[in-house]
């Protein structure tokens, strides 16, 4: 089954909604480690912790504007959080100080509207084609990750680290631009009185396994990111050149995810797909301590890694939105997107720390994490969707 044409829009849409804000934050992913160090009174330890502190407040900001989305609509909080996430991306670009690019971080990372975008999806797709629809989002993300990684050395190298801020805040207004004027309308299809409290939803049995997933996942990516860089820098390559090498990286990821995604949906083989996403980061942070110093295994360690990471981003939002029906969905992928950020926060803050103590320790951690997430029961898709 394939997308409606309506369908098709609202998610290029939202699509769009979502690249264009995250290619800002993704911008200053692979150079962060590289160059907060650097700044007056930071350490590694103090540069995590600006690194962690936007996903935080992200967590912390996700219930509250998910569960402001069920009641006042998406549009108006989405809108809301793309003002404050640019206001944040300018102050950052103005601090020049650890300390203060810690608070300016804090204030970026208020605009928590990932839970508002991810409902939103799921509010104008039919739960047949859910998957799809993430995935072409996922993949959309993944494009902007892709351009964001390789440019992201260069501008940092060119304009400063300072600049790629305000590259933020402008890519923030044009996602504001994009929200304002086509962001799809969305019908109430349920009864107010209808409506669960968010006790009742955050203790869903079927919810557990995804809460999880969405809580390791994203604590895995903040610590393999901020260690990638720094495995590249001590084999030489310089600051302009990391572009290279992220980019020979997401090529498996941007070519065969897609594809593979939509195959699963069809085959109804998207648990098989669970399990190889699972398989390909377990295998990345596996080998990454023992090849740090080569290459090629640094090269297929981050091809491993990146590829499973999109598959199980892309799949976890669609088991998510498929379980839960549309009165419910704001508060739900709030509490998804809370611990996701929640994950992101302490990846970023712990990988300075457990850097420190040693290069390969935060892989270790992960790798340790990776089985015994593994072992408490990966997520699945259900067997029906909610009536929608």
């Amino acid at each position: 089954m394939n997308l409606n044409s309506s369908e098709y829009k609202a998610v290029v849409t939202v699509a769009l909604i979502m690249a264009t804000r995250l290619l800002g934050i993704f911008l200053i992913l692979p150079v962060f480690s590289v160059y907060a160090e650097r700044y007056p009174g930071s350490d590694l330890t103090m540069a995590g912790i600006a690194f962690g502190i936007y996903a935080l407040a992200q967590s912390i900001l996700q219930l509250p504007f998910g569960w402001a989305s069920d009641r006042l609509g998406r549009k108006p909080v989405l809108v809301i959080g793309i003002l404050l996430f640019t206001a944040g991306s300018v102050y950052c670009g103005m601090e020049d100080s650890i300390k203060g690019l810690i608070i300016a971080r804090l204030i970026q990372g208020s605009g928590a509207v990932s839970s508002v975008a991810i409902a939103s999806l799921g509010d104008v797709t039919r739960p047949q084609v859910r998957a799809q629809s993430f995935t072409i989002v996922g993949v959309s993300i993944g494009v902007a990750f892709l351009l964001a990684i390789v440019a992201g050395p260069y501008l940092a190298a060119k304009i400063g680290f300072s600049g790629l801020f305000y590259i933020l805040a402008a890519l923030g207004a044009v996602s504001l631009l994009i929200s304002l004027f086509f962001f799809p309308a969305i019908e109430k299809e349920e009864p107010v009185a209808a409506r669960a409290g968010l006790w009742r939803i955050a203790t869903m049995p079927e919810m557990r396994s995804l809460y999880t997933a969405s809580l390791v996942v994203s604590l895995l990516v903040n610590l393999f990111v901020f260690v990638f860089p720094l495995s590249w820098k001590a084999l030489g390559v310089s600051d302009e050149g990391l572009w290279k090498v992220y980019l020979i990286t997401l090529i498996p990821t941007a070519l065969f995810v897609f594809p593979y995604i939509r195959s699963a949906e069809k085959r109804r083989a998207l648990p098989a797909a669970t399990k190889a996403a699972w398989g390909l980061i377990a295998l990345a942070f596996l080998v990454y301590p023992a090849g740090a110093g080569y290459s090629l295994i640094l090269y297929g360690a981050g091809m491993a890694y990146f590829a499973g990471h999109t598959i199980m981003q892309s799949l976890l939002p669609a088991f998510l939105t498929q379980t839960v029906g549309q009165e419910k969905r704001g508060s739900a992928t709030g509490i998804y997107n809370l611990l996701s950020f929640f994950g992101s926060s302490l990846g970023g803050m712990l990988s300075g720390y457990l850097y420190q103590m040693n290069p390969s320790v935060p892989l270790i951690f992960g790798f340790i994490l990776i089985i015994l997430w593994g072992l408490t029961g990966l997520p699945q898709p259900p067997d029906s969707a909610v009536s929608e």
